[in-house]
């Protein structure tokens, strides 16, 4: 009994980490792509030719079928152009009250609401950024596929 239960909260566990690998859910139109986020995602409904996408705070996102070109879900919300840049980056450390980053691309930093606080495109090969000014917590420096979880 006790080895039925360890393989099903295995499984239970790989569901949950596959699962949570798709935070945004993007309606891409042929001009625009707008990204709603799935933890705020309440209902997906179809309304005559119209998806909508109806939030946890009452605010609806509300695309024609006709101009929709595609329905993804991602990790990161589309049209940031932040994947451009992913392949560019290169490694991500935190040391003394700072964020070191070399390679190219973008750097962000995230509180622990996911609001970011800051952000800076890097585009030599070493760059800073101080956390000098933020509230003392905990805070995500994401650099290209890096992530880094950091108390501060």
């Amino acid at each position: 009994m006790k080895k039925i239960l360890l393989i099903a909260l295995a499984v239970g566990s790989a569901l949950c980490a596959h699962a949570d690998s798709y935070n945004f859910l993007n309606l891409t139109s042929a001009s625009t792509t707008e990204s709603v986020a799935m933890k705020k995602v309440k209902r997906i409904t179809f309304e005559g030719t119209n998806i909508v996408v109806t939030t946890t705070d009452g605010t609806t996102t509300t695309a024609p079928l006709n101009t929709l070109t595609k329905l993804t879900f991602t990790a990161d919300p589309l049209g940031t152009g932040v994947g451009s840049l992913q392949a560019q980056a290169g490694r991500l450390c935190i040391q003394a009250g700072r964020i070191i980053a070399d390679g190219v691309g973008e750097l962000q930093l995230y509180n622990a609401s996911g609001q970011l606080v800051r952000r800076q495109t890097i585009t030599r090969t070493h760059a800073e950024l101080s956390l000098d000014g933020l509230s003392r917590g905990i805070y995500i420096a994401r650099f290209g596929q890096q992530t880094l979880k950091l108390l501060y």
